[in-house]
């Protein structure tokens, strides 16, 4: 009656989630480390899962809801691996239930909650973020001013890539601070890809209509 009583009582909360690395590119394998809290401890971790289809995961985590009530802060890690180009959501389902570990399942969830991120398409070339020092404005609509911060700008190849890593544009950068005309591109992100001798580095970009 008490693990009962526990388990419909101690409710858990998604505090937040941090996403390795912070800006992913199709050659990273990406992790999501979620915080979780519940109200009574010592909530340790049953169970946890995840599948992806396409660009949507759908994870869940089950902990074990103890009878001291004190407030519990735990992580959960998910290795996500690495990810096609585009924009993705991750959805985390979270239960908990009383007793020791296995314990009993999660009548209803905690809580649910979702972070949405880009993975860049990436070139497969060592970055060098240096050598962009700015890219405005930022969002665009017809424009956007491109500054070189580096000593190899001359002869540098821009290139322009959708979220989905199509080549939709490529030129030949002649001056250190160049404007390059975007005005044939619909709303949605983008990234600029500048290749020097040094290497590549990547900016991403907005186009609003």
């Amino acid at each position: 009656m008490l693990n009962l009583f526990h388990q419909l009582s101690a409710q858990g909360t998604i505090t937040g989630f941090q996403l390795i690395p912070s800006s992913p590119t199709v050659n990273d394998p990406v992790k999501v480390i979620a915080d979780v809290m519940f109200t009574s401890g010592d909530c340790q971790l049953a169970q946890q899962g995840h599948s992806t289809t396409a660009e949507r995961t759908d994870a869940y985590a089950h902990h074990c809801i103890g009878a001291l009530t004190v407030i519990c802060t735990t992580t959960d890690t998910f290795e996500l691996g690495a990810l096609s180009a585009g924009n993705h959501t991750f959805v985390l389902t979270l239960t908990s239930g009383g007793a020791p570990v296995p314990c009993t399942p999660g009548i209803v969830p905690d809580d649910k909650d979702s972070i949405t991120f880009t993975v860049d398409p990436g070139v497969g070339l060592q970055e060098v973020i240096a050598q962009i020092s700015s890219l405005y404005p930022n969002p665009a609509s017809t424009s956007i001013q491109l500054s070189v911060g580096s000593s190899s700008w001359q002869g540098a190849t821009a290139s322009i890539y959708n979220s989905i890593g199509e080549l939709l544009f490529q030129s030949t950068i002649k001056n250190q601070t160049s404007t390059i005309n975007i005005a044939t591109l619909i709303s949605g992100i983008y990234y600029i890809h500048l290749q020097t001798e040094e290497g590549v580095a990547v900016k991403k970009f907005e186009v609003i209509r």
